[in-house]
């Protein structure tokens, strides 16, 4: 045992002498800071609309910079200054198209008709320039016509009952769209579910559309485009009916109020179905031909599809046969899709040259 305690002290005795030998140069040998790898950098050049740079309060005890620190590289450049990014739209408080405003639907229907019969060809134009599109205001009327007067003068019509609808179709669609939903098939459903004949267009409950969806920018800017689509189309099919010779009146001018009362009581004139087949066909030709030369948004025949898709709908859910009068005398919403798909096809396969209509 003695000579394990003894063995043990040795030990304890050389490992004691070394620490101290270390500890002898470490202090022999003054320690050099480190070069300042991170300078403080330059402060950056405040920014139009930035906050103001204000210096941080040097705390009590703090150490400045040691006057032996390497310096650093030069401070940076100031970034330049940030493109300003375009203004992003702020929400539509109104629209006339979310309020379903009958006089600006009225207005829009009257623009749209101009557009089309400004890029029909000359002949035709020469027929139907200057036939008056009149307002129909019966309660539960939802039609379009083109009518002649006791006089022999060409005149069109749309319903306020018409108008209506598109602009709620119009709002459904863009919805789908932007948020990908189904308000389409719904608004179907519930106007099938809820109309009755002869009494006023039934609308949603307010939430139907959600309010943030219905202020958004680029809801009300694509609604608006399927507005004047859809009545694009109804218009153009009317407008059709005139300049084919469907109808023996071809002089356009004023109508007097008289006129006008009596051609909105009569009965919408039965046309045969050739002849409803060629109006859309024309309608689909004058609406691609006059998109074609718009400077903005150029019609397609997709308002044209979403009508047909409305009226389908409605037939196939509604438990009454007939929902809305004009029906009789129009061939079924699913013979006039095909139509109007058929039509939109040759009008781009042949460079926009469509194939002739034929009248009956």
């Amino acid at each position: 045992m003695l000579h394990a305690m003894r063995t043990a002290l040795v030990s304890w005795t050389s490992g004691a002498a070394c620490a101290a030998l270390l500890l002898s140069a470490c202090a022999s040998k003054p320690r050099q800071p480190p070069p300042n790898l991170y300078p403080t950098p330059a402060p950056y050049a405040t920014q139009p609309g930035a906050y103001p740079q204000q210096p941080y309060p040097q705390q009590p005890g703090t150490v400045p910079p040691s006057p032996t620190a390497l310096p650093g590289p030069p401070a940076p450049a100031p970034p330049p200054a940030a493109t300003p990014l375009p203004p992003v739209a702020a929400p539509a408080t109104y629209d006339p198209i979310n309020a379903v405003d009958i006089t600006f639907l009225r207005g829009r229907a009257q623009a749209v008709l101009g557009e089309l019969v400004a890029n029909l060809p000359a002949a035709q134009q020469q027929r139907v320039q200057g036939i008056p599109l009149i307002p129909d205001t019966e309660v539960g009327e939802v039609n379009a016509f083109a009518a002649c007067t006791e006089r022999g003068k060409a005149v069109m019509a749309i319903s306020d009952g018409m108008l209506d609808i598109s602009a709620h179709l119009a709002q459904a669609r863009a919805i789908d769209e932007i948020f990908g939903l189904r308000k389409v098939d719904e608004y179907i459903a519930f106007v099938a579910r809820t109309q009755r004949p002869d009494s006023p267009v039934v609308r949603p409950a307010p939430g139907f559309f959600d309010p943030a969806q219905s202020v958004d920018p680029r809801k009300v800017q694509r609604q608006h485009q399927l507005l004047d689509e859809q009545i694009a189309f109804v218009l153009g099919h009317e407008l059709a009916h005139h300049y084919l010779g469907h109808l023996p009146c071809t002089a356009g001018g004023a109508v007097t109020l008289s006129e006008v009362n009596r051609v909105l009581a009569d009965a919408v004139p039965l046309f045969n179905q050739p002849n409803e087949a060629a109006a859309d066909a024309a309608g689909v030709n004058n609406v691609l031909t006059t998109g074609s030369r718009r400077q903005g948004y150029r019609f397609t025949e997709g308002g044209a599809l979403l009508t047909m898709q409305f009226f389908g709908g409605v037939d196939q859910l509604s438990p009454l046969d007939i929902l809305f009068g004009f029906e009789r005398s129009h061939p079924p919403p699913a013979g006039r899709t095909v139509v109007i798909q058929q039509t939109a096809n040759a009008f781009r396969m042949t460079g926009g040259q469509g194939l002739p209509i034929l009248s009956f």
